[in-house]
């Protein structure tokens, strides 16, 4: 593989069977075409595609630790309950899918899903190890599971910058069912 090349693949399937996190390049038509795609969300970044009859949203948000992520998540929750709802699979996106869109996945699986911070990102590291939420981003994420669960389940306030070290940070898979 050469140098700078990801051997991510494009997108990771983060809960079965309907929820996708991946990069900008994931909104794709064939990557939609093939794994059913019918809701496509995107963080702060415009979708490759804009096929019909995928259903789109795109959502403002920075990667700017000072930006917050309150609305944006708000708004992303009830974009993904809809797609489910409707027994559709939807893709997140933003960019790079290192740090806004899994941000906002996170942020949904602790809220509508009952996880912890740890769970949450461990789901989505091990899907996609280069996720790296920043730290404005990660303090949020913090903040939020203090109000949902009256503590914090992670004890570092930056996530290592390398992706082994991150990693380890969130062995103990979750069954997802």
């Amino acid at each position: 593989m050469a140098k700078g090349k990801s051997k991510e693949p494009p997108a990771a399937l983060i809960l079965s069977p309907y929820l996708y996190l991946g990069p900008r390049t994931s909104a794709s038509s064939a990557f939609i075409q093939a794994n059913g795609i019918t809701h496509v969300l995107s963080i702060g970044s415009t979708p490759a595609s804009t096929d019909s009859p995928v259903i789109y949203r795109r959502l403002a948000l920075i990667d700017d630790p000072s930006c917050s992520i309150t609305d944006v998540s708000n708004a992303a929750d009830a974009f993904i309950e809809s797609a489910k709802l409707k027994g559709g699979r939807i893709l997140v996106h933003c960019s790079a899918a290192v740090s806004r869109s899994p941000t906002v996945v996170a942020a949904y699986l602790m809220k509508k899903c009952g996880m912890s911070l740890v769970e949450a990102l461990g789901v989505i590291i091990r899907a996609r190890p280069a996720v790296c939420p920043n730290s404005g981003f990660l303090k949020q994420l913090k903040e939020l599971e203090v109000a949902l669960r009256g503590s914090s389940s992670l004890q570092v306030d930056i996530l290592p910058a390398r992706k082994d070290q991150r990693q380890a940070l969130f062995l103990a898979p979750r069954t997802l069912g």
